[in-house]
């Protein structure tokens, strides 16, 4: 256990992605000292998931406080929580949300004795908020507490064309860019195919895949040469793609609150996302929400967006002033300080 200041144990169900985001982003709380468990060493499936959660509920003994990230490391943690000071975030309900019929049932089932065992449950979103309560009831002890991310400033000329120049993107081209894990439910094929289209039309576009996953060898073998879709894989260097593009994709099925998407508005990009609860609720009016899985709505709005850089420009102002007033990080972690000191203080 961390030594000074109030401990907090963070148990995620796995390394990286948007939960490691959060946690690394509450770290600047002055006066908190933390340590992050992981259930699981990868996402999906894995032979070491119970011994994890065990793992995790007890060293969860020695902490001030326990604060457990989404619905399938919650569950495996719920007596751990009863018994302790504990907070919870969902991050986007992705069990509820995938799932139907008997295996709802029990994920819904799962979310609401997680919410009765822990001191507090956060939602990161009004959508995922009004989910929420529409399941478990209107309980005093689910709050809203949005992610945020800081002011980024906009890249300048110099790193724009530094970074256009290192990845080969032609100086007329128009550059979109999905930056996420190249996973179904994330639906990059939709877009890439979209992205064809309006390149087969004669509109110079660029796709910038940046991101890994299964659906990898597929989006390669729909533009063999790389010309409109360019696959990055994994990138450490979030900037120097946010700097070659010219508006960001989310086409997923399903999110929480995305930080990629704060953060690609924050340095102004114009957003063109699916409708997916709780893309529309950071875009607002400063981008193109599009219908799950609707390829002739994203054909359009990248048609658009390529062909109007007046209209790029006005939608990435709006997404910058839209994250600094509505999704900045220091709004998100007092949010968090006055949760963990109501649980602390034993408030119902």
């Amino acid at each position: 256990m961390p030594d000074g200041g109030i401990s907090v144990l963070h148990v995620l169900p796995y390394p990286g992605g948007g939960g490691e985001t959060y946690v690394n982003h509450l770290g600047r709380m002055d006066g908190y000292r933390t340590e992050t468990v992981y259930v699981s060493n990868r996402p999906g499936p894995s032979p070491h998931v119970l011994s994890g959660a065990l793992h995790a509920q007890l060293s969860g003994r020695h902490f001030d406080l326990l604060h457990v990230h989404g619905e399938i490391a919650a569950g495996l943690c719920i007596p751990t929580l009863a018994l302790s000071r504990s907070v919870v975030t969902i991050h986007g309900l992705h069990v509820v949300r995938r799932v139907e019929g008997w295996r709802r049932t029990m994920a819904v089932a799962n979310l609401r004795l997680v919410v009765r065992s822990a001191s507090r449950t956060i939602c990161v979103g009004e959508a995922e908020l009004a989910e929420v309560k529409s399941l478990v009831g209107a309980m005093k002890r689910v709050v809203l507490v949005r992610n945020g991310v800081d002011e980024s400033p906009p890249p300048t000329a110099d790193e724009r064309t530094a970074a256009r120049s290192e990845l080969g993107i032609p100086a007329t081209a128009a550059v979109g860019l999905y930056l996420a894990a190249l996973d179904p439910h994330k639906e990059p094929m939709v877009v890439a195919r979209a992205a064809l289209e309006v390149a087969g039309k004669g509109v110079p576009l660029v796709l910038l895949f940046a991101g890994d996953g299964p659906l990898r060898d597929q989006l390669g073998s729909l533009d063999r040469d790389g010309a409109v879709l360019q696959l990055l894989g994994f990138q450490t260097d979030v900037r120097r793609v946010l700097a070659a593009s010219d508006f960001f994709i989310l086409p997923s099925r399903r999110e929480g609150l995305s930080f990629a998407l704060l953060e690609a508005m924050s340095a102004g990009l114009p957003p063109v996302v699916s409708d997916a609860p709780g893309n529309p609720e950071a875009v607002g009016e400063a981008g193109i929400v599009v219908p799950r899985g609707d390829l002739a709505g994203f054909r359009d709005a990248f048609e658009r967006l390529a062909l109007d850089e007046e209209d790029r420009k006005r939608l990435g102002e709006r997404a910058r002033t839209r994250v600094a007033e509505a999704f900045s990080l220091d709004s998100m972690v007092e949010r968090t300080r006055q949760v963990y000191n109501d649980v602390l203080a034993g408030h119902p």
